[in-house]
């Protein structure tokens, strides 16, 4: 009979494999349809808010929606955490511990709505936003306080729908949850056009861009909970206090780790601007866009693949984690080194037609940038294949050791090889505490979580065995 129940469990995994592959592709094809317009959005937004508020009214909107970033993390992770845990209930079929991280994500997240909430009427209310801002008009500091609060407002307002959006990326539908944050981009640009249009003021510019992402999430929200997730629609009843202190701890864990990322990649410039000056970091900074493009690409496809682990180690499906896994290091490692290899043999002629003679590419930075491209390729397929089995602790460590390492050699090599000293600790960081551990220790974590030996048996979950009746 386990003969029988085994050879069932991997004709099921061989169907599922399928259907897990085209959400990846839909997901990563859609990915790239959102982000393009959300570009070209954003450049056009640009002439057309300059035109209709001026110079320093634009720049007060910029650096308004600049201070609420820092907003768009204050939530805990719990959004993030959600994922990689509800595409293992979803590859183990358990729709009831869904439901049960939905509710609790939801209750985590609603508080957390009204604490930013409040406190963001506060700050606005509190600041005095002429001398924050630097303005010469108190009205625009009046102004600048409304702009704040209508963002931060608006922001704290996409937590709530963002849990089922993450839910969704976890029940592998991250295609559909896609084209509904397209639809608010398209919402809110056009709303912008309009709103300039009509001359409605600054502030309504400021809460229709901003606001109408949220309204488009929460009817796309909505529609989830009268169809395909009817049966996941929260309740009071099944908040648990263990899921949401799970939720937590792997979302901050998440948050960390994303603020050890933006340690690393922001002491860089810093530290050019104290050794060489902010001149050296105008060029620095030129150079460093245009090598993020290909990272931005890997970063998507990446982020598709999350939720597939995630479902692929819930249902048990080892076999096609191993090979996808493989199959992931080989072609991002491939298309790293292609796309950061032509970057280099044609940056000078692509930076010429881009800014002119407006910077000088400094000395040895082109090809430290292909090295850290290439290193940062294959750092992040092991980052979130480790974020969809939620091993946390280990990235945490492997980031803040890419930090330890990154600092102190930024500081050695600054002074004495220029801009390019930062880009090749940051690779040295990531290549000796991120690549090189993950490399070591991924037969000893997978053999005993996700890959058995060959010679060894598959283990067969008995969410998995109990869909089968056996006479």
């Amino acid at each position: 009979m386990q003969a029988i129940v085994a050879r069932l469990v991997l004709l099921k995994r061989s169907a599922c494999a399928s259907p897990r592959m085209a959400a990846v592709f839909g997901t990563m094809l859609t990915s790239v349809l959102t982000r393009g317009f959300s570009i070209a959005a954003s450049l056009l937004s640009v002439p057309v808010v300059i035109h209709y508020a001026g110079q320093e009214r634009y720049g007060l909107w910029m650096t308004a929606i600049a201070v609420s970033t820092f907003f768009s993390i204050a939530d805990g992770g719990v959004s993030n955490g959600l994922i990689a845990l509800a595409a293992k209930a979803h590859g183990a079929g358990d729709r009831a511990r869904i439901r049960t991280l939905i509710s609790s994500a939801l209750a985590v997240t609603i508080a957390f709505v009204f604490a930013i909430a409040a406190a963001s009427l506060v700050i606005a209310s509190r600041v005095d936003w002429t001398w924050a801002f630097n303005l010469r008009d108190p009205e625009l500091g009046r102004e600048a306080g409304a702009v704040v609060a209508a963002i931060c407002v608006c922001t704290a307002a996409t937590f709530p729908p963002t849990v089922f959006r993450e839910a969704r990326l976890g029940l592998l539908q991250g295609a559909r949850v896609n084209l509904w944050d397209l639809a608010g981009q398209m919402v809110g640009f056009a709303g912008l056009l309009v709103a300039t249009w009509a001359g409605l003021g600054l502030v309504a510019i400021a809460a229709i861009w901003s606001g109408a992402p949220a309204l488009m999430r929460t009817v796309g929200a909505a529609a989830f909970l009268a169809g395909s997730g009817r049966d996941l629609r929260p309740s009071p009843r099944c908040v648990e206090a263990a899921a949401s202190l799970s939720l937590l701890a792997s979302g901050g864990a998440f948050v960390l780790y994303s603020l050890m990322q933006l340690l690393a990649m922001q002491s860089a410039t810093v530290l050019i601007a104290r050794f060489l000056g902010t001149g050296a970091v105008a060029d620095f900074s030129v150079v460093q866009r245009l090598f993020q493009q290909p990272q931005t690409l890997i970063a998507i496809g990446l982020a598709a693949q999350w939720p597939a682990y995630a479902e692929a180690y819930g249902r048990g499906d080892v076999c096609w984690i191993e090979r996808h896994l493989r199959q992931s290091l080989a072609w991002y490692t491939a298309f790293a080194t292609l796309s950061y290899g032509l970057l280099g043999a044609f940056c000078t002629p692509i930076l010429r037609a881009w800014v002119g003679s407006a910077i000088t590419v400094p000395e040895f930075l082109v090809p430290a940038m292909m090295l850290y491209g290439i290193v940062t390729a294959v750092a992040s397929v092991f980052v979130f294949f480790y974020l969809s089995l939620g091993k946390h602790r280990a990235l945490l460590a492997g980031q803040l050791g890419a930090v330890a390492i990154g600092l102190p050699l930024s500081v050695l090599l600054i002074p004495r090889i220029g801009s390019a000293g930062a880009v090749l600790a940051g690779a040295a960081g990531s290549f000796a505490a991120i690549v090189v551990p993950r490399l070591l220790l991924l037969r000893r974590l997978l053999p005993s979580t996700v890959l058995p030996r060959p010679e060894q048996k598959f283990p067969i979950p008995a969410t998995v065995e109990a869909n089968y009746e056996i006479d």
